[in-house]
Protein backbone atom coordinates (compact mmCIF):
# COMPACT_ATOMS: atom_id res chain seq x y z
CA UNK A 1 0.00 0.00 0.00
CA UNK A 2 0.99 3.05 -0.67
CA UNK A 3 2.48 5.55 2.11
CA UNK A 4 1.37 8.46 1.09
CA UNK A 5 -1.93 7.31 1.96
CA UNK A 6 -1.74 7.83 5.38
CA UNK A 7 0.59 11.62 4.92
CA UNK A 8 -2.52 13.09 7.09
CA UNK A 9 -2.56 11.15 9.50
CA UNK A 10 0.98 10.71 10.01
CA UNK A 11 1.37 14.55 10.04
CA UNK A 12 -1.19 14.71 12.78
CA UNK A 13 1.00 12.05 14.86
CA UNK A 14 3.86 14.08 13.78
CA UNK A 15 2.45 17.16 15.47
CA UNK A 16 0.44 15.69 18.59
CA UNK A 17 1.75 12.51 19.78
CA UNK A 18 5.16 14.26 21.37
CA UNK A 19 2.17 15.94 23.82
CA UNK A 20 0.29 12.91 24.25
CA UNK A 21 3.60 10.69 24.91
CA UNK A 22 4.95 13.59 27.66
CA UNK A 23 1.80 13.71 29.21
CA UNK A 24 1.32 9.66 29.90
CA UNK A 25 4.95 9.52 30.80
CA UNK A 26 4.65 12.57 33.32
CA UNK A 27 2.02 10.19 35.11
CA UNK A 28 4.48 7.56 35.82
CA UNK A 29 7.41 9.06 35.74
CA UNK A 30 8.83 7.71 39.00
CA UNK A 31 8.10 4.01 37.28
CA UNK A 32 10.93 1.96 35.60
CA UNK A 33 9.32 1.27 32.66
CA UNK A 34 5.85 2.41 30.60
CA UNK A 35 4.20 1.02 27.69
CA UNK A 36 1.88 2.95 25.94
CA UNK A 37 -0.21 1.33 23.00
CA UNK A 38 -2.86 2.30 20.49
CA UNK A 39 -5.64 0.28 20.07
CA UNK A 40 -7.61 0.16 17.08
CA UNK A 41 -11.17 -1.44 15.78
CA UNK A 42 -11.30 -4.83 13.74
CA UNK A 43 -11.82 -1.84 10.52
CA UNK A 44 -9.19 0.81 11.38
CA UNK A 45 -11.34 2.86 12.37
CA UNK A 46 -9.18 5.06 14.50
CA UNK A 47 -7.19 4.48 17.24
CA UNK A 48 -7.77 4.81 21.33
CA UNK A 49 -4.25 5.41 23.69
CA UNK A 50 -3.79 2.95 26.73
CA UNK A 51 -0.93 2.53 28.96
CA UNK A 52 0.53 0.95 31.75
CA UNK A 53 3.85 0.95 34.19
CA UNK A 54 5.95 -0.65 36.14
CA UNK A 55 8.44 -3.11 36.49
CA UNK A 56 5.49 -6.27 35.36
CA UNK A 57 3.63 -4.87 32.34
CA UNK A 58 2.31 -7.54 30.07
CA UNK A 59 1.58 -5.71 26.56
CA UNK A 60 -0.75 -9.07 25.30
CA UNK A 61 -2.88 -8.25 28.29
CA UNK A 62 -3.25 -4.65 27.57
CA UNK A 63 -7.14 -4.76 27.40
CA UNK A 64 -7.34 -5.64 30.99
CA UNK A 65 -5.90 -2.34 31.45
CA UNK A 66 -7.98 0.48 33.17
CA UNK A 67 -8.96 3.15 30.80
CA UNK A 68 -7.27 6.47 32.06
CA UNK A 69 -7.88 9.06 29.25
CA UNK A 70 -5.15 11.87 28.43
CA UNK A 71 -6.60 15.32 28.75
CA UNK A 72 -4.35 15.80 25.68
CA UNK A 73 -6.55 16.39 22.28
CA UNK A 74 -6.82 12.93 20.55
CA UNK A 75 -8.43 13.07 17.73
CA UNK A 76 -5.85 12.81 15.31
CA UNK A 77 -5.38 9.44 16.36
CA UNK A 78 -8.83 8.61 15.52
CA UNK A 79 -11.19 10.89 11.91
CA UNK A 80 -7.56 10.82 9.67
CA UNK A 81 -7.41 6.83 10.13
CA UNK A 82 -11.14 6.70 10.27
CA UNK A 83 -11.11 8.61 6.65
CA UNK A 84 -8.37 6.98 5.28
CA UNK A 85 -10.59 3.28 6.29
CA UNK A 86 -13.65 4.80 4.49
CA UNK A 87 -11.58 5.41 1.68
CA UNK A 88 -10.09 1.82 0.75
CA UNK A 89 -13.31 0.98 -0.82
CA UNK A 90 -11.16 -1.45 -2.48
CA UNK A 91 -10.08 -2.92 0.65
CA UNK A 92 -12.33 -5.27 2.66
CA UNK A 93 -11.29 -4.13 5.95
CA UNK A 94 -14.06 -6.00 7.82
CA UNK A 95 -12.30 -9.34 6.98
CA UNK A 96 -9.06 -11.35 6.79
CA UNK A 97 -7.35 -10.71 3.52
CA UNK A 98 -4.15 -9.80 2.21
CA UNK A 99 -4.89 -6.46 1.51
CA UNK A 100 -6.15 -5.89 4.67
CA UNK A 101 -2.34 -7.01 6.38
CA UNK A 102 -0.66 -4.83 3.90
CA UNK A 103 -3.34 -2.01 5.05
CA UNK A 104 -2.02 -3.03 8.91
CA UNK A 105 1.88 -3.05 7.90
CA UNK A 106 1.27 0.11 6.13
CA UNK A 107 0.01 1.83 8.83
CA UNK A 108 3.08 0.00 11.66
CA UNK A 109 5.33 1.81 8.81
CA UNK A 110 4.15 5.05 9.50
CA UNK A 111 3.59 4.54 13.13
CA UNK A 112 7.34 3.41 13.13
CA UNK A 113 8.48 6.70 11.67
CA UNK A 114 6.31 8.87 13.80
CA UNK A 115 7.21 7.19 17.33
CA UNK A 116 11.02 6.77 15.68
CA UNK A 117 11.06 10.50 15.54
CA UNK A 118 10.12 11.52 18.93
CA UNK A 119 12.35 13.94 20.83
CA UNK A 120 14.49 12.12 23.26
CA UNK A 121 14.13 15.23 25.64
CA UNK A 122 10.40 14.64 26.06
CA UNK A 123 11.81 10.89 27.50
CA UNK A 124 14.38 12.54 29.57
CA UNK A 125 12.45 15.26 31.51
CA UNK A 126 10.24 12.47 32.61
CA UNK A 127 12.97 10.64 34.33
CA UNK A 128 12.37 8.18 31.35
CA UNK A 129 15.44 6.83 28.77
CA UNK A 130 13.78 6.28 25.34
CA UNK A 131 14.10 2.48 25.73
CA UNK A 132 12.12 2.28 28.98
CA UNK A 133 8.85 2.88 27.22
CA UNK A 134 7.41 -0.34 25.09
CA UNK A 135 5.23 1.21 22.24
CA UNK A 136 3.28 -1.02 20.65
CA UNK A 137 -0.68 -0.98 18.33
CA UNK A 138 -2.87 -3.66 18.10
CA UNK A 139 -6.82 -4.23 17.11
CA UNK A 140 -8.94 -4.33 20.69
CA UNK A 141 -10.98 -7.42 18.85
CA UNK A 142 -10.71 -8.73 15.27
CA UNK A 143 -8.77 -10.73 13.02
CA UNK A 144 -4.93 -9.81 13.60
CA UNK A 145 -4.78 -9.48 17.22
CA UNK A 146 -1.97 -10.84 18.07
CA UNK A 147 -0.19 -10.84 14.69
CA UNK A 148 -0.71 -6.82 15.33
CA UNK A 149 0.32 -7.05 19.09
CA UNK A 150 3.57 -8.81 17.38
CA UNK A 151 4.56 -7.02 14.73
CA UNK A 152 4.21 -3.80 15.83
CA UNK A 153 6.31 -4.58 19.65
CA UNK A 154 9.12 -5.49 16.55
CA UNK A 155 8.59 -2.39 14.54
CA UNK A 156 8.32 0.19 17.09
CA UNK A 157 10.89 -0.57 19.05
CA UNK A 158 14.61 -0.76 19.60
CA UNK A 159 16.57 -3.82 20.40
CA UNK A 160 17.43 -2.55 23.68
CA UNK A 161 13.67 -1.70 24.24
CA UNK A 162 12.98 -5.17 23.81
CA UNK A 163 15.47 -6.90 26.09
CA UNK A 164 14.48 -3.75 28.93
CA UNK A 165 11.18 -5.70 28.61
CA UNK A 166 12.40 -9.69 28.29
CA UNK A 167 11.53 -9.94 25.14
CA UNK A 168 13.86 -11.03 22.81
Amino acid sequence: MDLRTFDGFKKGCDQNLPQVVDEILGKCRHENHCAIGLITTDDFYGFNVTWNFGNDIDAGKYFEWAPDPVSADTSFLYQPLADIADGCKDIDLCNPSKEKWDFAVSLLTVLQQVIGSLPNEIFAHNNFKKEDVLFFATMGDGDYIYKMLDASIRMLNTQKTLEAFGIA
